[in-house]
């Protein structure tokens, strides 16, 4: 079962979660076990909000599960630690049973024995009304008034009779809770998962600078001050100087040239003359050095005092960290909804033209490139621009704004100066397969080989090679399962050898096949019914996940309709888990009547409880 939710859409989540808590379900009986479904699924959504990592937990995780965020947030019929620990420690054990305990964990044992040293702390602090959260505070009083606060209309009133005297609640408590939540509480906030950046080397960094024209003109226009320039009113170019200056490097804007210059520290101003900074000039031979000392005059840095800010300077960073976060790549009218989200602007627009007007800036110091969008961003530039059609979106917003090495070094170096979280392609590799899969997976094809050669490097052979057949075992991600293999066959004959280990088991099994299969190492003759079928599942859902139902079913739909037909009949009895999803996404979105129809049956025939 996949155990890593970093950044993964809830419904991805939600679906996980409750497979877990079937299992669990399961589990507990067998082992005699009582769990309440409450508690452990309170514990899987902290994990999920805090870093999508199901299996990994620590003494410190615990804490902050069991002693913040369950008094802000959960509300239970009966909240004493001898319920909610039991199903913790319950929760631990069959994790550690089902090897789906991340290896990054701390003992059991010494879960076990922290849960236990923690009991009457935890009662105290569950107790304990300055504890609750917002919601938690209403949900509790409504509940010692005999009201369901699940009860829109009810609660409401609840709400009102309070705010109008009506009913007496601790004001005082209510002010600081209130207070607390909308200044924010990050010990129970959901957290954003932390980039990962792939980054050139300072070489090829350099390499990309020093062909910058805007760097260029910064060097001629050092030159062009020469031993010094006269400044009229104001400390601006005399008109002459501005002329010469124009006609000298072709720019029309000297004002603004003068300024980047300023800003570099090439230039300053002394005794009314514009003159060189001598201890600057090594800059102008190092063109990575020379485009640092340059980005403060487009970007503005995440800690820069707001009085210094311009409005362009931070929108320029806003849009940069929303293609890094949109996996290095986004639409135009992705990028112009920022607008509504940044109040602290001295302007608002409803259009696109400052957001074109900053992304040019940014292509012009190599941050991003923006080209012409292509029939895979249709969709997207069809929901944000809110149209029918990619005809109806204005021709400039047409565009695909991808993030380039000097952009990813740029928004990696103002995360670390400002004491950020952040994570390279190297932090990546000391990290599970798992883990692995699931953080650079998302990332180019460029920088997922890069780091798959950083983390096959960080571990012997025979390490890895076990860690990855054990993922490829667990989990019903068919994705990391794949991805699993291609790492294996890295290793040559022994990677290889322990994918058809795997042809036999129960859930690995079709999948490793399919594998040898493409790669020439078996023949079709020897591959059966369910396994095609099974793997099949797994590709469709794997699809159904990455591209959505209608994209999905079109492509399988591209095979005979009997080929179809028949995956039909072996579906219902390959026993893969998704066989459901996939059947139902073929009864809504299928694009062949007959097919459809077949997949109803099959589907209802599934549902059948067995005699």
């Amino acid at each position: 079962m996949r155990m890593v939710y970093t950044g993964a859409d809830e419904e991805d989540f939600i679906d996980a979660r409750q497979r877990l808590l079937v299992e669990l379900d399961a589990w507990s009986q067998m082992r005699q076990r009582t769990i309440d479904p409450v508690v452990a699924g309170a514990m899987l959504d902290y994990r999920y909000e805090r870093d999508g990592l199901l299996g990994r937990w620590t003494r410190e995780i615990l804490r902050g599960a069991l002693l913040t965020w369950f008094p802000r947030k959960v509300v239970l019929l009966d909240p004493h630690s001898s319920a909610v620990l039991t199903t913790v420690e319950a929760l631990l054990d069959f994790l550690d049973d089902a090897d789906l305990f991340d290896e990054r964990s701390e003992p059991p044992s010494v879960l076990r024995s922290f849960l236990r040293g923690i009991a009457d702390r935890f009662d105290e602090e569950m107790r304990e009304p300055s504890n609750f959260g917002l919601a938690k505070f209403w949900a509790v009083a409504m509940a010692e008034h005999g009201i369901d606060p699940l009860d829109e209309s009810e609660a409401q009133e609840f709400i009102d009779s309070v705010q109008h005297g009506e009913v007496e609640v601790d004001q005082d408590l209510l002010h600081d809770i209130a207070y607390r939540h909308y200044e924010g509480d990050p010990e129970v906030e959901p957290l954003e998962p932390t980039p990962v950046f792939a980054l050139a080397s300072d070489e090829d960094l350099a390499g990309e600078a020093g062909g910058l024209p805007v760097l260029r003109r910064l060097r001629r226009f050092v030159g062009w001050v020469g031993d010094g320039r006269e400044l009229a009113a104001k400390g601006r170019l005399s008109e002459s100087d501005a002329r010469d200056l124009a006609d000298c490097i072709g720019d029309p804007d000297p004002a603004a040239l003068v300024s980047l210059a300023k800003t570099a520290g090439l230039v300053r101003v002394l005794k009314g003359r514009l003159v060189r900074v001598k201890r600057a000039e090594p800059l102008l031979s190092d063109p990575l050095a020379l485009w640092r000392a340059s980005l403060p005059h487009v970007l503005a840095s995440r800690d820069e005092p707001v009085r210094r800010r311009s409005a362009d300077r931070i929108l320029a960073y806003e849009l940069l960290e929303s293609v890094q976060a949109d996996d290095e790549c986004a639409t135009v009218p992705m990028l112009v909804e920022i607008l509504d989200d940044l109040g602290e602007l001295t302007w608002r627009s409803a259009d696109s033209a400052p957001v074109l007007r900053v992304l040019d800036r940014l292509a012009e110091y190599g941050l991003v490139e923006v080209c012409p969008a292509t029939e895979e961003h249709y969709e997207d530039l069809i929901d944000f621009a809110g149209v029918d059609s990619v005809e109806d979106v204005p021709e400039e917003e047409r565009q695909v704004v991808r993030m380039l090495p000097l952009g990813a070094r740029a928004m990696y170096d103002a995360r670390v100066e400002a004491g950020v979280p952040t994570l390279t392609l190297e932090d990546m590799s000391a990290e599970t397969a798992e883990v692995f899969f699931a953080r650079v997976g998302p990332l180019s094809q460029e920088s997922f080989d890069e780091g798959t050669q950083l983390w096959l490097a960080a571990r012997q052979p025979q390490e890895a090679i076990a860690e990855l057949s054990a993922l490829a075992r667990r989990t019903d991600d068919f994705e990391h399962r794949m991805l699993a293999f291609q790492l294996l066959a890295e290793y040559g004959e022994p990677g290889v050898e322990a994918i058809a280990d795997l042809r036999e088991h129960s859930a690995a099994g079709p999948a490793a096949l399919s594998w040898l299969l493409d790669a020439g190492l078996i023949d079709e003759s020897e591959v059966r019914g369910r396994e095609r079928a099974y793997s099949m599942v797994d590709v469709l859902a794997a699809g159904i996940r990455s591209a959505g139902r209608k994209k999905a079913m079109e492509e399988f739909a591209a095979q005979p309709r009997p080929a179809q037909l028949l995956f039909l009949a072996d579906a219902t009895i390959c026993g893969h888990p998704h066989t459901r999803e996939v059947l139902e996404s073929m009864v809504v979105a299928h694009p062949d009547r007959m097919v459809s129809n077949a997949a109803r049956k099959a589907l209802d025939w599934l549902h059948e409880p067995e005699e």
